[in-house]
């Protein structure tokens, strides 16, 4: 039995009853120590008093270890008779134990006292979250002496179990348990072992998860190890609850539940030797105790063996999932595989693209923007070769790190089956017990049958107190009743009251309306004589209104009563209204209103009764209500009088039940105890050999397992081959990038001295353009002159072409030249008919440019269209690939479930193994009771004790299985703890294989959007193909209106040389028509005298024909007139020579010549005003089509702006 830890005082050296021992401490070392602890001391100071035993030197820190080579001795004081704990606290500091501390921990020296050699003991620092360990050798130089006689042999070896279960499971103050090694009583080859399992257990306290373990034993020891528990369970840490914390809880449980089972053995037999003056009451004491450890035991035993189940249930889904892990990575790396034999094949492609790009560049410029999406291109697969590369080295990594862990798994399941083998020994033992506590309840059905009765009588007495409950629930009722029935009567009253007010103000409205009607009826008579009457009745006013709040409730005589005062109050109105009053009439109104007081008053009294009678009514009630209250408080307190009566009574008969059913168990258990150990030995002999039986079953299962597991490391070979010769392909790739990317900078080069060009070219033409705008400008301010010019030019031209009509010949000359200038004219229109012929043929050969890239543009979408069939087309192979790597994982997942049933079947088997072990194990345990049994009979009878000894060799072996098994128990613990780390390990591969997939997703995302990219650079291209040719088209235009401004240049010109001309001819006309004018006047004066009347009647004629002419030409300018008069002068002549019948036949045709060539003129001046209007029509449409052709400019200058600096 664990005991509490006491505060001892340390005994003086005089005190002959206690006993000293001395202790070595050697070798310590520290492990894993933090950075920044560069010098470090050791002190041993005692958990009694506080004060320091012993100290260390200061050592330097190396490696992240601490070594001192110095030896400390310390001596204790322990008693003979009982065995108290002595605790040393162990602090490493850096100066002193109080000042920055790293670390402590703690020692039970009780453990060491039988010990003869040097053990070595391993102990995790508290208070230190970086995991360091103190290692160290315990020695005891004085171990206890073994007294001579039997009955000290006895006592001494009880006492020695005790001891060497102690060591092995003491507990430290603060937590985490440890093992220590015994000597006591076990051969010298144990403490090696015993050696192993302190260290190892040591080193698994030391990792991340310290779990309270002391709940269990806290369940077996009852309250007597409480208080270890509080303190195990106040220090320890929170840790990570995986599958160690599980294996750990459940080991240490299980650790302590046997150290107190053979503890409480033991100390049932030192008690049954110290009490032998009264055995029967010490066995039954016993065996009691021992009952009810057993029940914690057992349970203690369902949940460990449970908890492990589970682990391995965990252990073997963790090993499918990892399987499956593998065969999804293996699938990744196909599917990586098929990925990059198609970039490959997207490699060459586009190489060959490149080559038919390079040998098809019609120009420079196209091969810059070729080069250009070439470049884009290739920059593009090196960022795909270089992320497959990584992917390629990620999924390698994982793939060995899976396989890895797998063959840890397989070895971690194999393991841990043994160990489950091993406890399920052990769980015979519980069921054994368990088959001992159900004879026990058997024996208390006995029991329970006399306690039923008690429970009758019990529950009569809760049936009576259940009975007055229910009365005074109901007189509680019934109060409430009373209460709702006063209330109800209240509300009753006011509802009343309020009818009541409702009337009254109902009447009053009755009286007001009544009151107007008097008072409307005759005014000026009412205020002259019936002064005093309404005075009286403003009185009565008052009075009503002081009546009506003071009244609540009025009864049908007051409704009558006032029925009369109306009647009375109409008669009186009409009397106001005759002017004939009377004093009988206002005597018998005077006792109307004393009559009407009366009744008030009446109706006061009358109301003032019923208040009271309502009041008086109201207390009465309340009295007896409180009376009924103070009785029913007087039964309560009488019903709880009873109450406690019964409890007291209860409380007896509870009492008189324990004592017998204690009584009852303990006669029982000594009668069942006495029959059932011969029996079960016969049993558990039984059941060991059908146990190694089916303990060869399980090793050749594991056989299987083993053979499985090799042809799993078979297959991660043939991975790790196949990811050789990826990584082949893959320094055949980067090779061929190499070439990529030296043919991708020669490239580039090229495309920036393109650029270059492009930029001055357009540089130059911009100049250009903003030239020819200017000259434009220029020419259009020179046309307006021009314009207005040409306008003065055509007035003057046709009044020049009225002086030209005086002659007849010169008009023959004009004509001709006319003709010409229509000649002309006519050149001038085929030749803007044959610029227009041009223009059109321009336009069609533009068309068919257009048509040409059209169709080229049509082709390369045929050869991306055949592209994209031929990668759809490797889909296709990859998808069938796909499909056939989904087959082989279906047969792999086949074999899976294969394995899985085989597992379930192994789990059928090791379940029916842990029944029997668990029967096995209940039947040595039995054995065990059945030894000790006989030790106690022995203790009388000296000639047994042969048999004895080999009980206790038995034992002995006992302990060694079960060392055997705790150090099993710690090894799976140890590799728990690395498979754990290793599911870590896993979990992060998954995650980063989880952002691989992400990328690759992510990749295959940006292949889009730069697929989409290439489509729109193409688009772009075609684009700008189309903008070049609109900037020849444009050139065209511009030289071809270059050229037509010359022409027009070159007709103004010619316009003007005709000007010129003309206006040379009009000057010499004028000098000739001077000269002929003097020449007419000297013929004048020379036949004046001969021709009077002829010249009368010439005059005559002449001023008609000039007045005709005059109407005529009313249009035309002043220059008319002088031909007219030039006319005239001539017809003179004519007629001079001729007779009057001449001269009027001379002046008839003289008429219609003028008319044939006014109407040639006129005709003339129409045709030129036509080409006028042509050629201004011309000259805008010519204006216009460069106005466009500058918008396109301007166009096709901002698309080149962004084409050169797209960022902007």
């Amino acid at each position: 039995m664990f005991r509490l830890h006491k505060t001892r005082p340390t005994p003086p050296p005089s005190n002959k009853s206690g006993e000293k021992i001395d202790f070595t401490f050697s070798n310590f070392k520290l492990v894993q120590v933090p950075k920044g602890w560069d010098r470090l001391i050791m002190s041993i100071i005692s958990m009694e008093n506080g004060k320091t035993m012993a100290k260390t030197s200061k050592t330097v820190v190396r490696n992240g270890s601490c070594q001192w080579t110095e030896t400390l001795s310390e001596s204790i004081w322990v008693s003979k008779t009982e065995m108290e704990d002595c605790f040393f606290k162990l602090v490493v500091a850096m100066g002193s134990a109080r000042s920055s501390i790293l670390g402590e921990a703690t020692v039970n020296m009780t453990g060491y006292i039988n010990s003869t050699i040097t053990v070595p003991v391993s102990l995790p620092l508290k208070k230190c979250n970086h995991g360091t360990v103190l290692q160290m050798k315990i020695q005891c130089l004085t171990p206890r002496r073994k007294p001579m006689d039997n009955e000290s042999k006895q006592t001494n070896s009880h006492e020695g179990n005790s001891t060497e279960h102690s060591p092995d499971l003491s507990l430290n103050s603060d937590g985490p348990q440890r093992l220590i090694a015994n000597s006591d009583g076990s051969s010298p080859s144990s403490a090696p072992r015993q050696e192993e399992l302190v260290s190892r257990e040591a080193s698994f306290s030391a990792s991340d998860s310290h779990c309270s373990y002391d709940s269990a034993a806290s369940n077996l020891n009852g309250d007597t190890r409480s208080l270890m528990g509080i303190q195990d369970s106040s220090i320890s840490h929170n840790g990570n609850s995986h599958i160690d914390d599980h294996l750990s809880h459940s080991n240490h449980s299980s650790f302590v539940s046997q150290s107190s089972f053979s503890d409480t053995k033991q100390e049932f037999c030192a008690a049954s030797t110290l009490r032998a003056t009264d055995p029967s009451k010490n066995l039954l004491e016993a065996a009691e105790k021992t009952i009810e450890e057993l029940h914690a035991e057992a349970k203690m035993w369902e949940r460990n063996a449970d908890k492990l189940m589970l682990d391995l249930d965990m252990l073997r889904k963790e090993y499918s999932d990892q399987s499956k892990n593998h065969a999804i990575l293996a699938m990744e790396l196909s599917a990586a595989n098929v990925e990059r034999n198609g970039r490959r094949k997207e490699v060459e492609q586009l190489k060959t693209l490149l080559e038919k790009s390079m040998a098809k560049q019609p120009t420079y410029e196209d091969s810059t923007f070729e080069d250009a999406g070439a470049t884009l291109l290739h920059k593009e697969l090196e960022n795909e070769i270089k992320f497959l590369k990584e992917s390629n080295d990620n999924l390698a990594l994982q793939l060995k790190r899976s396989q890895d862990a797998n063959v840890e798994l397989v070895s971690v399941l194999q393991e841990l089956e043994q160990t489950i083998e091993k406890q399920k020994v052990q769980m015979g033992t519980i069921t054994a017990l368990q088959s001992q506590v159900s004879e026990l309840e058997n024996c208390m059905q006995l029991n329970s049958e006399e306690n039923s009765n008690l429970m009758i009588q019990l529950q009569q007495s809760r049936e009576s107190e259940k009975n007055l409950q229910a009365e005074v629930q109901y007189l509680e009722q019934m109060k409430n009743k009373e209460s709702d029935a006063l209330l109800d009567i209240e509300e009753e009253y006011k509802t009343k009251l309020a009818a009541k007010e409702r009337e009254i103000i109902g009447l009053k409205v009755k009286l007001s309306e009544s009151r107007k009607e008097g008072n409307f009826a005759n005014p000026e008579s009412r205020n002259a004589h019936d002064a005093p009457l309404i005075r009286e009745i403003e009185a009565l006013k008052v009075k009503l209104e002081e009546l009506e709040t003071d009244c609540n409730e009025l009864t049908d005589e007051n409704l009558e009563l006032l029925l009369k005062i109306k009647e009375t109050n109409n008669n009186v109105n009409g009397g106001v209204a005759s002017n004939d009053f009377s004093s009988d009439e206002i005597s018998a109104k005077l006792a109307m209103s004393e009559q009407k007081s009366e009744m008030l008053f009446l109706e006061e009294k009358l109301r003032k009764k019923i208040l009271r009678e309502i009041q008086s009514d109201y207390n009465s009630y309340i009295l007896e209500l409180e009376t009924q209250t103070t009785e029913l408080e007087a039964k309560g307190t009488e019903v709880v009088k009873e109450l406690a009566q019964k409890r007291t009574e209860m409380q007896t008969l509870e009492a008189t039940l324990l004592s017998k059913e204690e009584e009852n168990m303990e006669l029982r258990m000594n009668q069942s105890k006495l029959q059932d150990m011969h029996h079960q030995l016969l049993a558990a002999e039984d059941k060991c050999e059908y146990l190694r039986r089916e303990n060869t079953k399980l090793q050749a299962t594991n056989e299987t397992l083993i053979e499985e597991c090799n042809s799993l490391n078979k297959s991660a070979e043939e991975l790790r081959k196949e990811k050789s010769e990826l990584e082949e392909h893959c320094a055949q790739l980067e090779a061929k990038l190499k070439e990529c990317s030296k043919k991708v900078e020669v490239l580039d080069q090229n495309l920036t001295l393109v650029i270059e060009d492009f930029a001055s070219k357009e540089k130059n033409l911009t100049l250009e353009l903003n030239a020819i705008h200017d000259k434009s400008k220029k020419l259009e301010a020179k046309l307006k002159l021009e314009e207005s010019s040409w306008n003065q030019m055509y007035l003057e031209k046709t009044n020049e072409v009225e002086n030209l009509v005086l002659e007849v010949e010169n008009l023959g000359k004009q004509l001709s030249a006319a003709h010409h200038e229509k000649e002309k004219t006519a050149c001038e229109i085929s030749g803007l008919q044959a610029d227009k012929v041009r223009l059109e043929l321009a336009l069609e050969e533009a068309q068919s440019n257009l048509k040409l890239t059209q169709s080229e543009f049509k082709k390369i979408e045929s050869e991306a269209k055949t592209q994209v069939e031929d990668l759809l087309g490797e889909l296709t192979a990859a998808r069938e690939n796909h499909e056939i790597l989904m087959a082989e994982h279906e047969k792999s997942l086949k074999l899976l479930e294969s394995y899985k049933s085989s597992e379930g079947k192994l789990k059928t088997v090791v379940n029916e193994l842990e029944l029997k072990l668990t029967v096995s194990e209940y039947e040595r345990q039995q054995v065990s009771e059945q030894s000790t049994n006989m030790k106690v009979q022995l203790l009388k009878i000296e000639n047994l004790q042969d048999d004895i000894s080999a009980l206790t060799d038995e034992r002995n072996a006992i302990k060694a299985d079960k060392e055997n098994l705790e150090a099993s128990l710690h090894l799976l613990s140890k590799e728990c703890h690395d498979l754990k780390a290793e599911k870590n390990y896993s979990m992060q591969q998954i995650s980063t294989l989880q952002k691989v997939v992400s990328e690759i997703e992510d990749y295959k995302h940006d292949k889009i959007v730069l697929e989409e990219k290439l489509v729109r650079t193409e688009g772009d291209l075609v684009a700008k193909q189309a903008l070049l040719t609109r900037d020849e088209e444009i050139k065209n235009e511009l030289n071809e209106i270059k050229q037509t401004n010359r022409q027009f240049q070159q007709q103004i010109k010619q316009l003007q040389e005709e000007k010129d001309e003309l206006l040379i001819k009009a000057q010499t006309l004028e000098e000739k028509l001077k000269l002929k004018v003097e020449e007419k006047q000297k013929q004048r004066h020379s036949n004046s005298h001969r021709n009077k009347r002829e010249d009368r009647h010439y005059d005559s004629n002449e001023g008609s024909h000039g007045n005709e002419f005059a109407r005529v030409m009313e249009a035309n300018n002043k220059y008319r007139v002088r031909v007219n008069s030039s006319r005239l002068s001539e017809g003179r002549r004519s007629q001079s020579n001729t007779p009057r019948k001449s001269s009027i036949e001379g002046e008839v045709v003289a008429k219609e010549k003028y008319e044939r060539t006014k109407s040639t003129l006129e005709a003339e001046l129409s045709d030129i005003r036509e080409r006028y209007l042509q050629m201004s029509l011309k000259y805008a449409e010519v204006e216009a089509q460069r106005e466009e052709l500058v918008m396109k400019l301007k166009g096709v200058k901002s698309i080149r702006r962004f084409f050169l600096n797209p960022s902007n």
